[in-house]
């Protein structure tokens, strides 16, 4: 027999905080801001600022104007032409209201390149993107090598895009209430495209002015992701400092198990602020950095490792972000 004392919790005074997310490189399809706003635990949906003014200005005098899509997202105007250059100063700026927020002034730092990329079997531990529950996969993992630049500090990080085919098998469908087969007969392949991003940051201490070989940037399962074919695009960051540190912590606050090996809680301080009401707490931060690029092909039959077949017995359209149209140069 144990005794519970019961904790009272008052949830409807949790005040609610703009987050605002933004990202500004030399590559136009990663430029987007994303503002939203911290729910009390007791709010089952998700909140977004849908008629803020978003824009990006330069110390060159020149000034970006992003514009509102959907979820959230705000997404340049200019298309290919709101694009930053390396050693050029940038500031996030957004008026929601009459309330202004702005980031502080950011250096877009110099790519650096990626020379080459290679891949190795592995098996980790792995969540697929809506899911919670982790699981042990085989798959590759993604390897680049870079030259370090000997005259600063470099803090990388690294983003990327994938677009894959799938086969399904809608024949051996369930119906989830009769619990009896109800074949569909479409539809079994799909293509679909994902962003992963990535919270692994690194620094330049212990290689400045180095060849950097086989550097991890990547695990991608075999699974789902490569039972046919896929197209892979590494984007290789070159941030601040500044932003080094805030991604370092909330990668370490993502991989922490709960126990007391743990590193301590750190607050995880942005680089934005309310022009208007210095005591306002704005949470997020505005990354700003120059990018390197490189695309690679993997084809399921060059993996020389034995792999089940993906199941998923539905129609492929089911799956999110799924086309029947097959991409250009596929």
């Amino acid at each position: 027999m144990s005794c519970i004392d019961p904790v009272d919790t008052d949830l409807n005074t949790q005040r609610k905080h703009l987050v605002i997310e933004g990202y500004f490189t030399n590559e136009a399809s990663l430029n987007y801001v994303r503002l939203s706003y911290s729910q009390p635990h007791s709010s089952p949906y998700n909140e977004f600022e849908e008629k803020a003014v978003v824009t990006v200005t330069s110390n060159e005098g020149q000034w970006h104007l992003f514009s509102y899509d959907k979820a959230g997202y705000y997404y340049p105007t200019g298309g290919g032409e709101a694009i930053g250059v390396p050693g050029q100063t940038y500031t996030l700026n957004i008026t929601v209201g009459d309330q202004l927020y702005q980031s502080e002034p950011v250096v877009m730092k110099e790519p650096i390149a990626i020379d080459s990329v290679q891949f190795e079997v592995a098996e980790q531990t792995f969540a697929f993107p809506g899911e919670r529950e982790q699981q042990l996969l085989p798959g590759y993992n993604v390897l680049v090598d870079y030259s370090d630049p000997a005259e600063e500090k470099n803090f990388l990080r690294w983003s990327f895009t994938t677009q894959y085919e799938v086969r399904t098998q809608p024949q051996d469908y369930i119906h989830p209430f009769t619990g009896l087969p109800a074949p569909k007969e479409c539809c079994v392949q799909c293509f679909l495209e994902e962003r992963l991003e990535q919270l692994k940051v690194i620094d330049d201490r212990l290689t400045n002015g180095k060849q950097v070989l086989r550097q991890n940037v990547l695990f991608l399962p075999f699974e789902k992701y490569l039972g046919v074919k896929n197209k892979l695009t590494l984007y290789q960051h070159s941030i601040t400092e500044e932003a080094y540190n805030f991604f370092r912590i909330l990668e370490q606050q993502k991989l922490a198990t709960g126990t007391v090996f743990d590193p301590p809680p750190a607050e995880v301080k942005g680089n934005i602020t309310s022009v208007n009401n210095e005591n306002e707490q704005v949470i997020g931060f505005f990354d700003v950095s120059g990018v390197s690029t490189r695309k690679v092909t993997i084809l399921r039959n060059d993996i020389d490792y034995p792999i089940a077949p993906f199941r998923f017995p539905d129609d492929c359209r089911v799956m999110k972000n799924a086309n029947l149209g097959i991409p250009e140069d596929w």
